[in-house]
């Protein structure tokens, strides 16, 4: 059995290989190519410079709010459908994929039309009364956050219903029979088993965050630029390959060592299901 696994899954990587991994290479070792050593000269630039070290930051801090925000909402919402029949669990997962089969700038769009200063959020706030004049929403980190947040929710709520939909609900009602409230049985038994899933999401979407490009470049503002943006940037407007090469190759170190944090802490095998 085991080799016929092998031989299945050996077109998929062949297919990664050529187009993902190889392409990745190429570029990456674009600025090390040349004998006058300038890939490393680029690469001591890019880490040095104080611009690059705030786009980072500002990477990071937004990533992390995003999964923040995709954790508080998506861990209530992956508990409710864990709990309902399969069947019910069904409909409800398919409206939580649902938006992912929308265009991703067509969402994006759809938010700057939500969030902009003359849109249907500011009308109604200044309509009620709430606020004179609009509320800038957009060009910020708020709008970043929001337009990303909406965007990789999803992926939150499918990871982590993945491993709750696993956890037995007898484990709850055995705690429960023995003298465990609710709430107890709840944080002392189902949260723990929860975690690995818990986990799991959170570098999802923090990883996910790390690279987004789109989003950040329609609803953020220069104050709030992003890596992928600024790689964008480089090649687009600029003209400097070698400072994109090197700024990717950055980013993938950083989700590098973000892996191999994480497989020292979880195993990949608590993401599926006993008995699945």
């Amino acid at each position: 059995m085991r080799p016929t696994i092998s031989w299945l899954i050996l077109p998929a990587v062949l297919y990664l290989l050529v187009v993902y991994v190889v392409p990745i290479a190429l570029t990456l070792g674009t600025p090390f190519q040349s004998s006058l050593g300038q890939g490393w000269s680029t690469l001591w630039d890019a880490l040095t410079d104080e611009g690059v070290e705030r786009v980072l930051m500002i990477t990071f801090k937004v990533s992390l709010e995003v999964t923040a925000i995709a954790i508080l909402l998506g861990y209530p919402t992956a508990y409710f459908l864990s709990r309902l029949p399969a069947e019910r669990a069904g409909k409800y997962l398919l409206l939580v994929m649902f938006p992912l089969l929308t265009s991703l700038l067509v969402r994006t769009y759809a938010w700057i039309a939500l969030l902009q200063d003359s849109g249907i959020v500011n009308s109604a706030l200044m309509g009620a009364g709430v606020t004179e004049a609009p509320v800038h929403l957009m060009f910020n980190a708020f709008g970043t956050v929001v337009g990303m947040g909406q965007i990789l929710l999803p992926y939150a709520i499918i990871t982590m219903y993945g491993v709750m939909v696993g956890i037995k609900p007898r484990l709850i009602l055995t705690a429960q029979v023995l003298g465990a409230s609710p709430t107890r049985a709840f944080w002392r038994v189902f949260f723990p088993l929860s975690l690995p899933g818990l986990s799991a999401a959170s570098l999802l979407v923090f990883i996910m965050g790390l690279g987004y490009f789109v989003t950040p470049a329609l609803m953020g503002g220069r104050s709030q630029t992003m890596i992928g943006v600024l790689i964008q940037q480089e090649v687009f407007t600029l003209g400097d390959w070698d400072m994109a090469a090197v700024l990717s190759l950055i980013l993938i170190v950083i989700t590098g060592i973000l892996l191999v944090i994480y497989s020292r802490f979880a195993r990949l095998d608590q993401l599926v299901p006993a008995g699945s």
